[in-house]
């Protein structure tokens, strides 16, 4: 028992001894748990519908105000289905809805009206949460208040329901979860690789004590730190080029964008990630620290980036959290290519945060190893 108690002591002896460690033990969890348990949120309380109102009638105002009180929408008006499909597209929008001109005509004559209701099925839950919110168009009370007959009639006539839906789905019509989750997937593997084999290199050149030497060989900052990310890079080009095949070839995932987009943005994300990586390396003296900060930024990117739980259902202030993680940027830039047909300028944005992300990261990495070097 002796010796169990003095290892054990000589342990922590260790730990104590690195104060940064200890931080990370401590400060982690607790972190982790502030944020997911204010940000992670399956329902969304303001989904966005665009309407396209080609009566302009008292019918369809109510309609609309029916919307907003009972569905739990917000509503935004646009000038023709163009302006919806580009909504819809861009993400302003999860459903559109067009309201024919002759509506309120209908209306009163007893006849039944058609709605064009277009939803994006990007996300498969929140599209079946905006389906169930449009149903307030259909209820027995949306019903009963647009039947104009005479309450003292003796026998009033059938008469058809109102309004029929014609529901379309667009960008993922079946809905399957697949193609929702798995460009996040490809995202995953690839940084769990990449900062994985980034931050191995480096650190296990501090732990060795082998920095010293290669700092004084005649080798500049980016020979030396270049040498070490290049193989990096490739072999996370590589499992991109895997992932990417494989949801192809066995799970049917489509690419209705450009190619050449998809190319560029993994290309942007794995730069961003060894910048990432490469900054992990330079404020962390062992493997185990590393290790810990990459696991935090495993978890925060898993659950608020958008992979699982959708970001407009997050509070507005723990928001930009998630749009300070290039995986969000990769996994909105991943379904805008292969789901809703986007080129690059409907990715214009996940470039330039991922193309920031690698500047400011790779920047603060020479300036920290400037820091060691001297």
């Amino acid at each position: 028992m002796q010796g169990l108690r003095a290892v054990v002591r000589k342990e922590f002896l260790h730990i104590r001894r690195d104060p940064r460690l200890i931080g990370y033990v401590l400060a982690l969890p607790v972190i982790i748990l502030f944020l997911f348990g204010f940000a992670l949120r399956i329902t969304i309380d303001d989904l966005r519908v665009a309407v396209r109102d080609e009566s302009r009638s008292f019918f369809s105002l109510s309609l609309k105000d029916r919307l907003r009180n009972e569905g739990g929408m917000r509503v935004e008006e646009v000038d023709s289905a163009e302006a919806i499909t580009a909504r819809l597209q861009d993400g302003r929008a999860h459903l559109g809805l067009i309201i024919p001109a002759d509506f309120s005509e209908r209306v009163v004559d007893g006849k039944q009206t058609t709605f064009k209701l277009l939803v994006d099925g990007t996300m498969p839950t929140v599209a079946l949460a905006a389906l169930y919110g449009a149903r307030v168009l259909t209820s027995p009370e949306a019903t009963k208040s647009l039947i104009l007959d005479d309450p003292d009639s003796a026998a009033a006539p059938p008469r058809p329901a109102p309004i029929k839906i014609e529901e379309t789905v667009l960008f993922n019509p079946k809905m399957r979860d697949s193609d929702f989750f798995l460009p996040g997937t490809i995202g995953i593997v690839v940084m769990l690789v990449s900062l994985t084999v980034t931050t191995t290199g480096l650190v296990r050149e501090k732990e060795q004590q082998t920095i010293e030497q290669l700092w004084a060989t005649p080798l500049t900052r980016l020979a030396l730190v270049g040498g070490k990310i290049l193989p990096c890079g490739i072999i996370s080009a590589f499992d991109a080029a895997l992932s990417i095949a494989i949801s192809l070839l066995v799970f049917a995932l489509p690419i209705h964008g450009s190619v050449a987009a998809l190319v560029v943005l993994n290309l942007a994300f794995i730069l961003a990630l060894l910048a990432l990586g490469t900054f992990i390396s330079a404020i962390s003296d062992t493997q185990l620290q590393a290790s810990f900060l990459n696991i935090f930024i495993f978890i925060i990117s898993l659950c608020m980036s958008g992979f699982i739980f959708p970001i407009e259902a997050m509070p507005r202030l723990l928001q930009p959290v998630a749009w300070a993680l290039p995986m969000t940027y990769y996994l909105e830039g991943m379904r805008d290519l292969m789901l809703k047909g986007s080129g690059f300028a409907g990715v214009l944005r996940d470039f330039v945060g991922l193309a920031a992300m690698s500047v400011v990261l790779g920047g603060l990495s020479f300036v920290n190893m400037q820091k060691q070097r001297a």
